[in-house]
């Protein structure tokens, strides 16, 4: 701490906020630790923070991919329609694709846009394999404030489509995450359905102590 020039507290903060962030892990008795991806590295996200699993990868130095990529205009549906409070058949852009995670297939992800927040076209040119449709939305100044996300232990059948798309062999227990994002004024702008495969995503969430029951 002296050779650095700061105070101990300062160092303990830093680290505090390097373990929130997923980069370092403290073990009790032993101290912190790097986090190293395992064998079959997989993300891992905090459900307190709206953050694309694009920055997840590059704080593990994990590679991300696509396969199967399709950018599409399409008319909402009437779940879509649901979740982006627009009309059915109303113009989107939808996105899909194979996640990979270091070349390998780790989910099968759906996302949709209405195409006056951002094109068809404009999606095509600079969406890139290695990233989110979040991303692009960000960094096209789209004014993204919030999300509300609802996560289901589902089954996949191998017969089914996403099954197909993530070239399953038989029955696999998956994580299904439907997300829907907002603007700071609370219009929806994204709704995503991704299907993480077994081994490929950790979550977490810091829960603040809220009320319990007095035993005295």
């Amino acid at each position: 701490m002296d050779a650095l020039g700061v105070s101990r507290v300062t160092v303990r903060t830093g680290l505090a906020r390097l373990v929130e962030r997923g980069l370092l892990e403290r073990r009790q008795g032993s101290g912190t630790f790097l986090v190293q991806p395992p064998a079959g590295a997989r993300l891992r996200s905090g459900l307190e923070r709206l953050e694309t699993y694009t920055v997840h990868a590059g704080r593990l130095g994990l590679k991300l991919g696509s396969e199967d990529l399709s950018i599409e205009a399409v008319g909402a549906r009437p779940d879509e329609a649901a979740a982006l409070e627009v009309s059915e058949g109303s113009p989107l852009v939808k996105v899909s694709r194979v996640l990979l995670v270091e070349e390998r297939p780790a989910a099968w992800m759906v996302d949709v846009v209405p195409e006056d927040v951002i094109g068809v076209e404009e999606v095509r040119e600079r969406f890139r394999p290695d990233a989110m449709l979040l991303d692009l939305l960000v960094s096209e100044g789209v004014p993204v404030g919030f999300s509300q996300m609802s996560i289901e232990a589902v089954v996949i059948d191998p017969d089914e489509r996403v099954g197909r798309n993530l070239d399953l062999k038989a029955l696999s227990a998956a994580l299904s995450l439907t997300q829907t994002m907002y603007l700071a004024d609370g219009r929806p702008v994204q709704w995503s359905r991704d299907t993480f495969l077994p081994g490929h995503l950790n979550l977490h969430v810091v829960r603040e102590l809220f009320e319990v029951r007095n035993l005295s």
